[in-house]
């Protein structure tokens, strides 16, 4: 469909970027990576499936030692909480081996088969619900994990869906990752069977030698049946019990499409020599891609934001300073130990630095040496930090925009407890007035609105009016709009040419996961066993019950979110909660010589400002920066 998907070894520092220009070569270039319909290899692993399509032998080449015990497989465990069946677990449900497995026939594909990654497609249908895998293996650093890409259309009932690792590590204790620290748990027992970690959990073997990390971009809840197995936990859909109709809703939680990555790395001795936290960093955090016009940059091709001087200590967060111009930074180390003398560097020289807490309020002045942040911290601990930086030699100007004036010829937005003059809709809805400010500012693009609240007309119904351009160095126009009735496709036109916009709904969802259709019944509650009979005549206590009824598909609405408010109001005035209201951003880019801009003759579309700006250069992230839900599963 004119594109292509690239891949290719990026060196990258950090928090920081690379510039590439990516050209087509005469060759092929040669690579250790390997791939058939049953098994996968790179420089550090050789990974073999079985006929059911399990992975059933993971080979770590560096310390010669074969990871698996057993297969490693997707089990189905039998789950029927005797109460709360949304979050509990029966421990005489953990002690009972699992009721079954993801099974074949397997139909596999290779679908990637490069220098830089190769992976292999497993598709598998198991108790009505479908399962795809991707494994794959990659180059350069990623190559030190096996990734499981997750594709899952699921509806099985009193089943949570379980990745199960057989090791050939064994060790009775396991480390589990709390995201700022680690705590080490043992194998299950009737207190402790279904225990909460972050990224990552780990098992090394007792002798220390070896081990395997278990890594997860989005699962928290995991166990350990016995000395050699990890089972990260994936989908969970609990049983109801009889008494348990009123929860009816919760025996079909998770069902429908799930995509999700989990994966597994080999190490020699433990955890924090083979630093396989970092490969869960990395999967969940991986390099994201940008692509801009060639041009001569002022900061080279290569530049690092911040660096630390130890890779047992990690950055957690960098932000704005809430009440000045400096920078928040919050460090924690990793290792559990103490560590001394950490530099931080920023590409510009720190003038002046401050230890803060969790809220910003000044603690301690901080120690500078040579514009580098120098501190110590102990096991686990956590430092935030107030820097301000040397003035960087080279400055961006910012775009110049300026508001066009506009034909306002309806009111949108009332103020709370009075009636609309004209509404958002035909209903008389309108944006709460509120919560409605003067000026949005989107991505440095100014937008000026009427005053909230003034009563008067505030929005352009689109009725094909025209719209002059100024003269200047504007390439690019702004829109913030909202359709009144379901999404609009309409043609704006710059001068004569046709710009094609989707210009989406001022209220409802931008997007949701999979949502459950319900049938809603009164039924009475059963009485209690051996509870007295009600006095004759008593009406029966009823209770609501949801039936399922089916799935409504998930989906992303994709245009920019300019400005979101939490409800709406009613043509009387009234707050509607959880009603959200929009508006959004749409860009146009502009010839030099433009002059017009000419609406489309849809009655349905309002807009509330429009900006014209002279941006340069563009960048624009080439693939989604959030989930996009162009799934692969056909239902």
């Amino acid at each position: 469909n004119g594109s292509a998907k690239i891949l290719f070894l990026a060196k990258v520092p950090s928090v920081g970027f690379a510039v590439y220009d990516v050209q087509a070569a005469e060759t092929a270039t040669r690579s250790k990576l390997k791939v058939t319909l049953s098994s996968l290899e790179n420089a550090r692993y050789s990974v073999k499936l079985d006929q059911n399509g399990d992975v059933a032998s993971i080979f770590d080449k560096t310390i010669k030692r074969e990871l698996l015990s057993a297969p490693a497989r997707l089990a189905l465990q039998q789950e029927k909480p005797a109460q709360w069946p949304a979050w509990n677990m029966d421990w005489a449900d953990q002690q009972m081996p699992p009721r079954g497995y993801v099974q074949g026939p397997a139909k596999a594909r290779i679908i990637e088969n490069g220098p830089v990654r190769v992976a292999l497609e497993v598709e598998r249908e198991t108790e009505g619900s479908r399962f795809i895998q991707i494994i794959r293996l990659a180059s350069g650093d990623a190559g030190n994990r096996i990734e499981f890409a997750n594709i899952i259309d699921w509806k099985i009932a009193d089943t949570a869906l379980k990745a199960t690792f057989a090791l050939t590590a064994s060790n009775p204790d396991a480390t589990y990752n709390w995201d700022i620290g680690t705590i080490k748990r043992g194998n299950n027992n009737e207190k402790k069977y279904e225990v909460p970690s972050h990224q990552w959990f780990d098992l090394t073997d007792k002798s220390g030698a070896f081990g395997a990390t278990v890594l997860s971009d989005c699962k928290y809840g995991s166990d350990k049946p016995d000395d050699n197995t990890l089972r990260l936990t994936l989908l969970y859909t609990p049983g109801i019990s009889d008494r348990g109709r009123a929860y009816g809703d919760q025996s079909t939680q998770d069902w429908g499409c799930h995509e999700f990555v989990y994966g597994l790395a080999g190490h020699a001795g433990d955890w924090r020599q083979a630093q396989t936290d970092w490969q869960a960093l990395r999967l969940n955090q991986p390099l994201i891609a940008f692509e801009s016009p060639k041009h001569k940059g002022a900061l080279g091709k290569s530049i690092s934001f911040l660096s630390l001087s130890d890779s047992r200590v990690r950055v957690l967060a960098v932000k704005k300073a809430e009440e000045s111009d400096e920078l928040v930074i919050r460090l924690v180390e990793i290792d559990g130990k103490p560590a001394k003398n950490v530099r931080t560097a920023f590409a510009s020289p720190i003038v002046a630095a401050r230890e803060v807490n969790g809220v910003e309020i000044h603690v301690s002045e901080a120690a500078l040496t040579k514009g580098e942040l120098v501190t110590n911290f102990g096991p686990y601990e956590v430092r935030s930090f107030a820097v301000q930086l040397a003035k960087s030699p080279v400055k961006l100007s910012l775009p110049q925009s300026q508001p066009l004036t506009l034909p306002y010829d309806l009111s949108v937005s009332s103020v709370d407890n009075m009636k609309s003059t004209g509404g958002f809709d035909a209903s008389g809805r309108s944006l709460p007035a509120e919560m409605l400010p003067s000026e949005i500012t989107y991505g440095g693009i100014r937008f000026n609105l009427v005053p909230p609240g003034s009563g008067k007309s505030n929005a352009v119904v689109c009725r094909d009016q025209t719209i002059s351009i100024p003269a200047g160095t504007f390439t690019r126009l702004y829109l913030l709009a909202a359709s009144a009735d379901g999404d609009q496709k309409a043609a704006f036109h710059v001068d004569d040419k046709p710009v094609e916009l989707t210009i989406q709904e001022w209220s409802g969802y931008v997007g949701q996961w999979d949502n459950r259709i319900w049938n809603i019944k009164e039924e009475p509650i059963p009485p209690r066993p051996g509870a007295p009979a009600p006095p004759a005549g008593t009406p029966p206590r009823m209770r609501t019950v949801l039936e399922y009824k089916g799935l409504m598909p998930g989906y992303i609405k994709r245009s920019p979110v300019a400005w979101f408010a939490s409800h709406r109001h009613t043509a009387e005035g009234v707050n509607e909660p959880y009603a959200y209201s929009y508006l959004f951003a749409y860009c146009v880019d502009v010839p030099a010589d433009a002059r017009t801009l000419t609406l489309p003759n849809n009655d349905k579309i309002r807009i509330l400002a429009i900006t014209v700006s002279d941006e340069g250069r563009q960048v624009r992230p080439v693939h989604p920066l959030y989930d996009t839900l162009e799934r692969i599963v056909e239902r």
